[in-house]
């Protein structure tokens, strides 16, 4: 008979075909009596079963009856009737092809004993049935006891996780029991198949569980982050202490594919060391195994490097540039470089070494420090494992360039001077003058400071009583000060800016203090109240305690050209003056006073008043006036002789005459004053306008011509030195 198989999950293998059952293996068979057998083809595939049984010689064919049963496609359940004594032969095929261990020989005997088997008394104990203890490559042991169970022998198969045949050995002892023993390759559910007599055993397949007896996630692994390198022999530390009794194996694999030789230790509390020799540059795989299970996050990588790597010695400084006189320091690392010595030394450009201090090494930086004590070119020279690494030149300059020193500021690029009470502001730009950070501070003449620490420039102001004036110093921005100090007082100021006892250029500069608010004004030539017309007038400037300048003063009054009040400026001592001036014109005036190019009095003029001479209380027909010079004018010479005769001209508008007529019936008097204000003999003639004068002067010198009243003080107007006397 051929029944066909629809399973199509497998491909087609007769291979994976089973057989079993008395009538496949003749257990318990009798002629005459029906014999039972299974195929299970659900693993084959889709295809044909075809089962055919021959009987001894010379008997009849014998038929076969088999289908399908149960739900699971492929498994199928048949019946054969055997009627005579003799070997049989059961052939099962899939597709043709002959499934594992066909054709099944068998004999059936009619006596029955022969036939009789007892499953039951077959014993199977061990290890290998349990999975207890069992791992991976560990030997896995049965044994199987069969003694009393009749005349057959067992047959074992075992299938793996992948259920492919696990390889097993047997030994029989000649007495009824064997010894079966097999490596599981992995973890996972292994099938122990125990036939005996072609019938499974009752607890055949037996279910074998390999399981992990560690936990593997609980090993820690310490040192492999560090850094190896060849000739050394690094040890990285394994603890397993929290992952379950197991033992540790480890395999080294380096670049080239070798397994490197390692020696593991361990103190039987979970701590394990392993040490290892590699001659390898590159990186080296570390596959570990705790319990036969891969520790996680494996393998692990260990990079090895060269015994000695000289380009990776560094050179750490932060400049080109180095301040002489200024302790240098720099640092060398050689922390990456690997194992080997490093040499150096320090040489300014004539080639001679220079003293340098060497500090401790951490981590494989050195820091070293030298100072330079002229200018030039030093060179730091270094070599590593006797491989020149580091040449790097260094130039030395002074502390500070003097010559690339900007000062600026108040009184310092100007003629301008300063101001007593004010603020004077001055900036010292260093940028680009300095060859790193610098000091600046004020200078102590005394040398009692208590800062010791040597300043890159030194400042100081001295003032005019030659004392020190007190300095504000900030740095405002990198390399420039703000220096700032009060004048106290007028006078020359000193300021010194220098630089280890030299001067900076342009140094010292002088300054001028002034200090117009000590300057003083007083007199009646300022006052608004006492000035008389006629007669000159005078006032103090006091500016002794101003410093040194040049005094002026304008006068602006009712009167221009010659009428225009001239002043006398005279200085008794030295910042005191004496100003006199003539007042030929009765109004307002103006006086402004300068000293130096500044307008004292706040900025603004003094103004005195000049006055008339009262002409009393007149009755009901007369009234109080004041007569005005500029309806006057004179004609004189410029000079003559003593003794000579000075005719003078002196002519006067027709409202001075309507005026002038309230003083009295008798004209104004006309008089002529010597130098010394002593009256001259004259002769006057007057007519219509005009005035005849003829003098007889005495003295020499300036001669001046006085207007009066006739019967009074009146002084109508002054023309002072409107001639010169001489010899």
């Amino acid at each position: 008979a051929v029944v066909s198989t629809q399973s199509g999950h497998y491909g087609r293998d007769p291979n994976r075909a089973i057989c079993r059952g008395p009538g496949i293996t003749g257990v318990g068979l009798l002629p005459g009596k029906p014999a039972h057998f299974e195929i299970d083809a659900s693993k084959c595939g889709a295809g044909d079963v075809e089962v055919t049984v021959i009987g001894p010689d010379g008997s009849d064919p014998v038929k076969v009856e088999y289908a399908a049963s149960g739900d699971t496609p492929g498994i199928y359940t048949g019946t054969y009737h055997p009627k005579d004594e003799g070997e049989y032969t059961v052939n099962v095929t899939f597709c043709g092809v002959d499934v594992p261990k066909a054709p099944f020989k068998l004999n059936i005997y009619g006596d029955g004993p022969r036939n009789k088997l007892d499953l039951s008394k077959v014993k199977c104990e061990g290890p290998g049935l349990t999975g207890e203890d069992i791992l991976p490559d560990d030997k896995a042991w049965f044994k199987i006891n069969y003694l009393e169970a009749g005349p057959a022998e067992p047959k074992v198969e075992i299938v793996g996780p992948d259920s492919q045949p696990v390889p097993f050995t047997v030994e029989q002892d000649g007495k009824g029991e064997q010894y079966v023993q097999y490596k599981p390759p992995k973890f996972g559910m292994y099938n122990v198949a125990i036939n005996f007599g072609g019938m499974p055993l009752p607890n055949s397949p037996y279910k074998v569980k390999v399981t992990p007896q560690v936990d593997a996630s609980k090993v820690k692994i310490s040192g492999l982050a560090q850094v190896v390198r060849i000739g050394d022999s690094p040890v990285f530390n394994i603890d397993t202490s929290a992952a379950g009794d197991g033992k540790l194996e480890a395999q080294i694999i380096s670049p080239s594919g070798k397994v490197l030789k390692h020696i593991i230790d361990d103190d039987d509390k979970g701590h394990h060391t392993i040490k290892i020799n590699p001659s390898e540059v590159g990186t080296h795989t570390i596959n570990l195994v705790y319990g036969k299970v891969p520790v996680p996050h494996g393998p692990f990588n260990v990079k090895v490097r060269p015994e000695s790597e000289p380009d990776k010695v560094k050179l750490e400084i932060g400049m080109d540039t180095i301040r002489l006189g200024k302790p240098t320091s720099f640092h060398v690392d050689t922390s990456e470089a690997g194992n080997g010595d490093l040499k150096l030394r320090i040489l300014d450009d004539k080639g001679n070494e220079v003293d340098v201090f060497q500090d401790i090494t951490v981590g494989g930086k050195t820091e070293y420090t030298f100072t330079p004590t002229k200018e030039g070119t030093y060179t730091i020279d270094a070599s590593f494992a006797g491989v020149p690494v580091i040449e790097k030149e260094l130039k030395a300059e002074p502390r500070l360039k003097l010559d690339k020193l900007n000062i600026f500021g108040d009184g310092l690029n100007s003629n301008k001077p300063l101001k007593v009470g004010e603020e004077c502001k001055m900036t010292i730009d260093a940028s680009r003058a300095m060859t790193g950070a610098i000091k600046i501070r004020e200078k102590d003449p005394s040398k009692m400071s208590a800062d010791h620490d040597k300043a890159d420039l030194e400042l100081l102001v001295v003032g005019p009583d030659g004392r020190p004036v007190a300095l504000e110093i900030e740095e405002s921005d990198e390399g420039v000060f703000k220096v700032a100090f009060t004048p106290d007082k007028a006078g020359e100021y000193l300021f010194v800016a220098e630089s280890e006892g030299v001067a900076a250029p342009k140094c010292p500069i002088n300054l001028k203090a002034r200090g117009l608010k000590s300057v003083k004004i007083y007199g009646p030539g300022v006052e608004p109240l006492g000035n008389i017309c006629g007669f000159d007038t005078h006032f103090i400037v006091d500016a002794r305690e101003a410093g040194e300048e040049k005094l002026s003063v304008d006068i602006a009054g009712p009167g221009t050209g010659e009428f225009k009040p001239q002043p006398t400026i005279m200085e008794q001592k030295k910042g005191l003056y004496h100003v006199k001036y003539d007042q030929s014109l009765h109004n307002n005036y103006k006086v402004e006073v300068k000293y130096g190019d500044e307008k004292l009095n706040k900025g603004k003029p003094f103004k005195p008043k000049v006055h008339t001479h009262n002409v009393g209380a007149f009755n009901a027909s007369r009234r109080r006036v004041e007569i005005q010079v500029t309806h006057m004018a004179l004609e004189a010479p410029e000079s003559a002789s003593v003794d000579d005769y000075i005719d003078l001209n002196l002519k006067f508008a027709q409202r001075f005459k309507q005026t002038a007529s309230v003083c009295g019936t008798q004209p104004p008097q006309v008089k002529v004053l010597g130098p010394n204000n002593k009256l001259v003999d004259t002769k006057t003639n007057v007519k219509d306008s005009m005035y005849k004068i003829r003098a007889s002067p005495v003295e020499v010198g300036p001669h001046k011509v006085v207007v009066r009243c006739a019967d009074s003080d009146l002084v109508y107007g002054a023309f002072n030195n409107m001639f010169n006397i001489t010899t």
